[in-house]
């Protein structure tokens, strides 16, 4: 006996499908994942962004401990 695996709409949005056997949910819209990973790797580069800030503001802080250390 084979389980057939079908898709189906949902009623309520055309971008979504319903896997017949698990009964999950799929979006459907390539427009939406798109973009959706460009606003993940636009997030990703803010925080590799600050950590380089964080990291160069700490540098300039020693830099400057050890000038006032000097004098």
């Amino acid at each position: 006996m084979s389980m057939e695996n079908k898709k189906l709409i949902v009623k309520e949005d055309k971008n979504l499908l319903r896997d017949s056997f698990s009964k999950a949910i799929i979006n459907n819209d390539d427009t939406a994942y798109l973009k959706y990973l460009k606003r993940v790797s636009r997030e990703q580069d803010k925080r590799e962004e600050i950590e380089k800030l964080k990291s160069d503001v700490s540098e300039i802080k020693q830099m400057l401990t050890k000038l006032l250390e000097r004098n």
